[in-house]
C-alpha cells in the first residue's frame, strides 16, 4: 500500500511540476497577441528593431466595470541574453519592469497575470 501511494504522489509531482514549467510568457509576438486576444484584451502588435536584439512587442488593454482598466505593454527580443542586456541597461532597480525570458514587460497586476499565465 505504501508503495503505491509514494508512486501516486510521484506521479502527481511530476503532472503539476509540467504544468508549472509549461505556464509561462509567450514564445513570440505572434502568440502573445493571440492569448491576450483570447483573455479579452484589445491587442497592438509591432515589430522594431530600434534596441539591439529587439524583435518587437505588443500593447494590450482591458476594461471592464469591475475590474477597471488593465494594461501591459511587453518588448520581445531574439533571445533572453538580449532582453537581459536592455533591462540591466535600461531599467531602474526600484522600478516595476519585468523580466522573464526573451520578454521585458510592464502594466497592472491582472495584465501581467493573464500574460505569464
Amino acid at each position: 500500500m505504501k508503495k503505491i501511494i509514494s508512486i501516486i504522489s510521484i506521479v502527481l509531482t511530476v503532472a503539476l511540476l509540467t504544468f508549472v514549467l509549461c505556464a509561462c510568457v509567450p514564445s513570440d509576438v505572434e502568440k502573445a497577441e493571440e492569448k491576450m486576444e483570447k483573455a479579452g484584451y484589445i491587442v497592438i502588435s509591432y515589430s522594431d528593431a530600434e534596441a539591439e536584439g529587439l524583435v518587437g512587442g505588443i500593447s494590450a488593454t482591458k476594461t471592464g466595470l469591475t475590474s477597471g482598466i488593465n494594461t501591459i505593454v511587453a518588448l520581445c527580443f531574439d533571445s533572453s541574453s538580449s532582453a537581459k542586456e536592455y533591462y540591466d541597461e535600461n531599467v531602474a532597480e526600484d522600478s516595476d519592469i519585468q523580466k522573464s525570458g526573451k520578454w521585458v514587460f510592464w502594466g497592472t497586476e491582472a495584465a501581467i497575470e493573464a500574460f505569464k499565465g
